[in-house]
């Protein structure tokens, strides 16, 4: 294994006011997954779990907006947010997360209207935010020419984070980084194996991450994984549909999840890997629905749900102990979850993730009945259970 080197991609802060008064984050590249990982832990540090509840406001742009209207409604909430002073004198922090819109020269930050909103938030951080108030914003890419750049330049930080180019020097930085995410797991893979699931993930370290954790999870104890578990697991499919699946299950909308199934099978997708995303949503769900319980954990808020922690010494110790502990995911991502575990009664999650691994034993298992079809009759008879009376 070649010596892990330190990513080239961020260079640190490319500058820092000069009055050392950080409020301003600007994080963008094309390397998604640690651009996310780092304005994640930017929020995370400038407003910590047990100050979310009323210190945090995340606003995450819906996937997939290329239109003026709702881009500009994202930009006219993420000022006002900002303008709104923080609750009770205290500090607040604005998380405008995943806004690929910031470049004027490509669609659609090129439209008037996406460009005038642009202005606007531009405008209010020259003239300063509100005493308190904090800002992070992470986007694809953004043009260095433009006074948004210049102004994050002149009076924040600023991180990039690009994937490298596909050649041999990338490779030294890549190939360690994606071997550190296996020695986390506990996998290991032949270099035969290793080639194959680069090829099948190529230079997405977002992906690789995501596979990595779906083959810990169907191998279970074993620690090696063949050519035919890659082959099985890692299908041809995108990230964002896995998880557009799991939402829709677990936010109880039977229609649009047999719709999003049929769609994925169309493209590839094997059942198998379906009910492997599933069960490690329920997982999550069903840990945050026992703290909700318990009454270590509330949830609040609307389309942009918060959650706040009181945990309790043995409620500290129980998810340290955990192998993924929930309060160390994206404040959005987990708090969305915890707003569809709030839905039902923790029995029912756990219920429903024990049929969930059995779903997976009898699709692997050689019955009759063709994986697809168990999938889709799996989600109907769970989810049509919401129908009557829990």
């Amino acid at each position: 294994m070649p010596p892990a080197r330190k990513p080239k991609a961020d260079a640190g802060a490319e500058a820092t006011p000069k009055n050392g008064a950080t409020r301003l984050f600007l994080v963008y590249g094309t390397d998604d997954l640690s651009a996310t990982r780092k304005a994640d832990d930017i929020a995370a540090k400038l407003c910590p779990p047990e100050e979310q509840a009323f210190g945090l406001e995340t606003i995450q742009p819906e996937s997939g907006i290329d239109t003026t209207d709702p881009i500009c409604a994202v930009l006219r909430n993420t000022l006002e947010a900002l303008l709104t002073p923080p609750f009770l004198g205290g500090n607040k922090t604005v998380y405008l997360r995943g806004a690929p819109f910031f470049d004027p020269l490509t669609e659609p930050g090129k439209f008037a209207g996406v460009k005038a909103e642009v202005e606007r938030l531009v405008d209010l951080l020259k003239k300063g935010l509100p005493e308190g108030v904090f800002f992070v914003l992470l986007t694809d890419k953004v043009n260095k020419s433009t006074t948004f750049y210049k102004t994050f330049k002149s009076l924040g930080e600023i991180h990039v984070f690009d994937e490298p180019e596909k050649s041999k020097e990338a490779e030294e930085d890549f190939i360690p980084r994606v071997e550190q995410m296996l020695a986390d797991q506990g996998l290991t893979m032949p270099r035969p194996v290793f080639n194959a699931f680069l090829d099948r993930t190529g230079y997405n370290l977002r992906q690789a991450e995501n596979e990595i954790e779906k083959l810990a999870v169907y191998l279970g104890d074993r620690k090696t994984a063949a050519l035919a578990d890659v082959q099985l697991m890692i299908a041809p499919v995108r990230e964002s549909k896995l998880w557009e699946f799991a939402d829709t299950f677990c936010d109880g909308d039977l229609a649009e999840t047999l719709q999003t199934m049929r769609q994925m099978f169309e493209q590839g997708a094997k059942p198998v890997v379906l009910i492997v995303i599933l069960q490690n949503r329920l997982r999550e769900i069903v840990v945050l629905s026992d703290c909700l319980k318990r009454g270590w954990a509330r949830v609040s808020g609307g389309n942009y749900p918060q959650l706040s922690w009181s945990l309790p010494p043995e409620g500290e110790a129980l998810l340290a102990s955990l192998a993924k502990d929930p309060r160390k995911g994206h404040p959005f991502a987990i708090a969305k979850m915890a707003a569809q575990a709030n839905r039902l009664p923790p029995a029912r999650w756990y219920r429903w993730l024990n049929a969930a691994v059995d779903a997976q034993a009898a699709m692997t298992g050689g019955e009759a009945v063709a994986p697809e079809v168990a999938l889709e009759v799996f989600a109907a008879r769970l989810l049509g259970e919401l129908a009557t009376k829990a």
